[in-house]
Parts: structure tokens; sequence; C-alpha cells
């Protein structure tokens, strides 16, 4: 793993310490030390840190709307490390982007394992989102030409999908949960997600990313091949 530098946040003197030691033994680079929610969003926007390490009970701004205030500036993997164990206090962080989480007291090891896995995490995330960007790019190009539906839905078939099948992966492809596909298609959600997986057996993928990376693909090659 790469040296990182890293914003922590954390309101105990003595933890905050005792984490720069760690941190510094790990090889990382602690870049600055915010010790409430506010000062925590300050820093990161000044210092761009690849990494924060964010404790929930803060005095002034929690961690939690600090954690949210800073992601929506700055793309960056976050920890949350906390002493609470209680349904709220995790429940709390649903709705944000979090990679990884540190339940007080944690050894050295359990932060080196959660830094490990919230770089990981955070670079798949990111490069789902890139190809999901260039789908959409591909899929605005597609509509700038012809109606999205009639237009994918025939080439989608040709390289072996069902005419529903193509329906499905269309509007997949557009980031339309099962719901959302039952709604448009007057279908349900079991008969879309039914429609899903026999798309995956033959895309040979295992995910709805990876079916959207094949179908960016495939309609990158539509693209390419019609006559402007």
């Amino acid at each position: 793993m790469p040296d990182l530098s890293i914003l922590l946040t954390e309101d105990d003197a003595d933890v905050a310490r005792y984490l720069t030691t760690v941190l510094k033994s790990l090889g990382h680079k602690v870049v600055a030390v915010a010790h409430d929610g506010e000062q925590a969003v300050k820093m990161a926007r000044d210092f761009k840190p690849k990494l924060v390490i964010m404790d929930i009970d803060l005095p002034g701004m929690n961690g939690i709307v600090a954690a949210g205030k800073i992601l929506e500036e700055h793309s960056v993997p976050i920890i949350i490390s906390t002493g609470r164990t209680d349904t709220e206090a995790l429940e709390s962080t649903r709705e944000l982007n979090i990679q990884a989480f540190l339940i007080k007291p944690f050894s050295a090891v359990q932060l080196k394992s959660a830094i490990s896995v919230a770089i990981s995490q955070h670079r798949m995330q990111s490069q789902a989102r890139q190809k999901i960007t260039e789908l959409s790019g591909a899929l605005e190009a597609v509509q700038d030409k012809t109606e999205v539906g009639a237009f994918t839905q025939a080439r989608l078939q040709a390289v072996g999908l069902t005419k529903r099948e193509a329906e499905v992966m269309v509007w997949v492809a557009q980031g339309k949960s099962n719901g959302d596909i039952a709604t448009i298609l007057e279908s349900s959600p079991r008969t879309v997600a039914k429609h899903i997986e026999h798309i995956f057996g033959k895309f040979n993928v295992e995910s709805r990313t990876a079916a959207v990376a094949e179908g960016r693909r495939l309609l990158q090659e539509i693209v390419a091949t019609e006559p402007s």
C-alpha cells in the first residue's frame, strides 16, 4: 500500500497522539489532526488528504455530519472510528459512502486492515462510477441519433439477448433500479430480477456493475460502427 496523507479527526488528545504514532509507524503521514467536525471539514478542504479517519462523537458538528460535508467537496475514502456499538450510531452512516469502520479500542493491526479495506473499496467504487459515466456518455450519443429503446434493443438482441432482456438492459445501463424498470415495462421487480439473472449468464458477469460495463462496451461498438 502506498504511503498516504491522512486527516485524523479525534477530540481525545491522547488517542490522537497514539493514532498519529501508529500511522507513522505504518509509513503514512498525518497531514492534520482535527479536534471537531468544523475543523475537519476545513482541513480536508485545505490539505486534500488521501484518507480521512473520523470519530463520530465530536464537539459541535459531529463526525457523521462532517464526513458528509467532506464528501460533498472531495472524493476520499473515510474510516469511521467510534466507541459506540449501538444501532443508531451505525445506522446514521447508512446514507454516506463510508468504506470502513473501527470500533474502539482497536489495535494497530486492525487499523492497518481497515486502511487497506477503505482504499480498496474506494478504488473499486471510483472505477465503477467511471464506467457508469462512460456508459452514460455512450447512451447520450445513441440518444442523439435515435430513440434509445428501439436503437439499442435491436443491437443487444443481435448479441444474444431476448427482446425483453434487451429492454431491461437498456434501463439497467441507465442506472434504474429493478422497481423502476418494472414500472417502466409494466412488469414486476421479481420478473425483472430474473431477466437480469439471465443477462448475467449471457454476459458471463456476476454483478450489475459488470453488466453495465459490458453494456458500455457494446454501446460504444454500436456508436462506432453506425454511419454518421
